[in-house]
C-alpha cells in the first residue's frame, strides 16, 4: 500500500481533529430486532385512537398502528412498549433522546414538523381538519355563524388552533373571540360550563370525546365543515431511512388489503389465489421483505394479527366502535376517499 493510501485510510478510522471516530449507534430497526420490543409514543388519553382498555391495554386506531410494525418487525404484535405523550413537541424531544422508537401520536403533517425538526413522516394514516363542536340549540350552522361568538382552543404549545380559527375568521371577513381552554377534557368542559359558543380541534378528536366526555352528547353536534387540513401520520427520527420504508410499507399492505377486500378473517381462503397482486401482499410470493429487511412473511402477519386499514378503523372509530364515524376521507380512492395505497410490487 502507498504511504498516501496509508494516509487516507488513518484519515477515515479518525476524526479530523486527529481522535479514533465515535461508533456509530446501531439503526433504530436493528435496535429493535435486537432488544425484541418496538417502543411507541401514543397520545394514552384519547379514546378511538390511544387510551388503556378495563384491564391496562392500551387500545385504538394509532395503538393498532404499532402492533402492525411490531407484527411486521417482531413477528408478534404484542412485543412492544407504549410511552404515553402529552404533546406533539414532547412525541418529538422523545424521538429525538431515543426513548422512543416510533411516534404514532395523532399528529399533523406540515412543513415546519418535519423542514424544522430531525424527524421523519412515515405514511398519513388519517385525514383530518380541524372542527367545531356546538351545542345543537346554538343557531351555529357554520364557519359564517361563528361571527361575534366565543371559540374555544385548546391554546397548547406546538398546536396551531388559534392560527386555523383566526385565518378563517380574516377570510370569511367575520370577528371571533378566542379562548384559550386547554387541552383534551378542558376545552369540552369549557364549552360545556359556556365560557365559549363553540370548541375547536381536530374534529375526529371532538367526535369521540364528545361521546366519552360530555354528559349529554346528544346535546352537541360535530359540525360537517372542517376549517383546515389535517394529514395526520406516524413518525421516525429522520437519519432512520430503514425504519421509515418498514413503517411506510406497513401502511401501504394494510390500505392495499382494504381495495383488495382482505380481512384478517379471509387470510386462510385467499392464501389459495392465483391473483398475483394478491399473492404479493399477502405474502405467498417471495420479494416484499428483501428489500427492507424483513422476511417473507411481514405482511401476512400484519393482516392476519391485526388487520386491514378497514378493519382497524371500524374497530376503534367506525361501525364497531361506540363512535360510529363515517370514513369520508378516509376511504379507499376508489369508494371516494383519498386513501390511495403505493403499489407494493
Amino acid at each position: 500500500m502507498s504511504m498516501r493510501n496509508i494516509l487516507a485510510a488513518a484519515a477515515l478510522a479518525c476524526g479530523l481533529g486527529g481522535q479514533p471516530a465515535a461508533a456509530q449507534p446501531a439503526s433504530t430497526l436493528a435496535a429493535i430486532q435486537g432488544r425484541g420490543t418496538l417502543v411507541c409514543g401514543v397520545h394514552g388519553a384519547l379514546p378511538g385512537f390511544s387510551a388503556p382498555d378495563a384491564q391496562g391495554a392500551m387500545r385504538g386506531f394509532d395503538a393498532d398502528f404499532c402492533r402492525a410494525v411490531a407484527a411486521a418487525v417482531l413477528g408478534d404484535p404484542g412485543k412492544l412498549r407504549f410511552v404515553p405523550i402529552a404533546t406533539p413537541d414532547a412525541g418529538f424531544a422523545a424521538l429525538g433522546d431515543r426513548s422512543i422508537d416510533l411516534l404514532a401520536r395523532n399528529t399533523t403533517f406540515t412543513y415546519s414538523r418535519e423542514a424544522g425538526r430531525p424527524v421523519a413522516f412515515a405514511g398519513i394514516t388519517f385525514f383530518d381538519g380541524q372542527g367545531l363542536l356546538v351545542r345543537r340549540d346554538s343557531g351555529i350552522v357554520g364557519p359564517r355563524s361563528l361571527d361575534g361568538r366565543r371559540v374555544c382552543i385548546t391554546g397548547l404549545a406546538g398546536t396551531t388552533g388559534r392560527e386555523v380559527v383566526e385565518s378563517e375568521a380574516a377570510r370569511l371577513g367575520i370577528r371571533v373571540s378566542i379562548v384559550e381552554a386547554g387541552g383534551g377534557t378542558a376545552l369540552l368542559q369549557a364549552l360545556a360550563a359556556g365560557r365559549c359558543d363553540a370548541a375547536s380541534t381536530d374534529a375526529s378528536q371532538l367526535a369521540v370525546r364528545r361521546v366519552t366526555e360530555l354528559p349529554n352528547p346528544q346535546d352537541y353536534v360535530v359540525l360537517r365543515d372542517l376549517l383546515s387540513r389535517e394529514p395526520l401520520g406516524l413518525l421516525v427520527r429522520e437519519d432512520e431511512e430503514a425504519l421509515r420504508q418498514v413503517v411506510f410499507w406497513v401502511v401501504q399492505a394494510m390500505l392495499e388489503a382494504d381495495e383488495f377486500g382482505v380481512t384478517s378473517a379471509n387470510m386462510v381462503t385467499l392464501l389459495q389465489s392465483n391473483d398475483p397482486a394478491l399473492r404479493r401482499l399477502i405474502g405467498v410470493e417471495e420479494g416484499l421483505g428483501r428489500g427492507i429487511g424483513l422476511d417473507a412473511d411481514w405482511s401476512q402477519r400484519v393482516l392476519a394479527q391485526v388487520g386491514s386499514y378497514a378493519e382497524v378503523f371500524d374497530r376503534h372509530l367506525g361501525a364497531g366502535s361506540p363512535f360510529g364515524l363515517d370514513r369520508g376521507p378516509n376511504d379507499n380512492w376508489q369508494r371516494g376517499g383519498l386513501m390511495f395505497p403505493l403499489p407494493l410490487r
